[in-house]
């Protein structure tokens, strides 16, 4: 897998799109964190992300209906935002991070997640654009950057000082090629004078010695033409 990243154009329709989505994300991120520690303080457990969806769908968006616009945003970023917040708490349980810190709206990190839903789905992307779910086309800045001979299994949008960007993560894997088995057998004779000589008739010349004996060969010709030049003049001389 590898990854390519590169900046796009965004018309002011997208643009209020991913704001909306990436803020539904990092609303999301931080409601995960304030119910985990709610949930602690109460029962003395951790809360998986897969619980907590559960509970934003069923419990809490059903009790809060001022909140329905979190279902507006694209569904696989809003899981991919509750997947990362679950490994922040999981990195600070096993003492690689800190507690898990509220995303703000002035300092967020906060990306736009988008995915290949399955084998039959394309992302569907050329040279000079690349379609992402809920945005629709959107043009790259950067022409050819990302190659277009390969599949693309997920991607982010993110900003950064006002300029936009996606990242996509690549399938570099290609199948080598084999060759067809054959029912019947193959006999090779190395020798001499060829490298091999295969049972279908087929001759492998020993490229190393042909090349050499054309050199001799030339040599040869170059002597027996001195010679004969010398022959005659001699014949003249008389």
């Amino acid at each position: 897998m590898r990854a390519y990243k590169a900046e796009i154009k965004l018309s002011k329709e997208q643009k209020e799109k991913l704001r909306r989505t990436i803020g539904v994300c990092r609303y999301v991120y931080n409601l995960y964190i304030a119910h985990n520690k709610e949930i602690y303080e109460k029962e003395k457990r951790f809360v998986s992300a897969y619980e907590f969806s559960k509970w934003l769908n069923n419990e809490y968006l059903p009790n809060n209906l001022d909140k329905s616009w979190i279902k507006e945003a694209s569904s696989k970023a809003v899981k991919q935002s509750i997947i990362n917040a679950e490994k922040a708490f999981k990195r600070f349980f096993n003492g690689l991070g800190g507690f898990p810190k509220f995303k703000r709206k002035q300092k967020q990190d906060v990306k736009m997640y988008f995915v290949k839903n399955d084998a039959k789905t394309v992302i569907k992307y050329e040279r000079h654009r690349i379609q992402i779910p809920t945005l629709g086309y959107v043009r790259l800045k950067e022409y050819g950057y990302i190659p277009t001979d390969k599949t693309i299994k997920s991607g982010t949008v993110s900003e950064k000082a006002g300029r936009y960007y996606v990242t996509v993560l690549t399938d570099e894997y290609q199948k080598k090629q084999t060759a067809p088995i054959s029912e019947t057998g193959l006999g090779v004779d190395l020798g001499i004078k060829d490298l091999a000589v295969a049972s279908n008739g087929q001759v492998y010349g020993n490229k190393n010695k042909t090349e050499k004996m054309k050199k001799l060969e030339k040599k040869l010709k170059r002597e027996q033409r001195s010679l004969r030049r010398k022959y005659e003049n001699k014949k003249k001389r008389g």
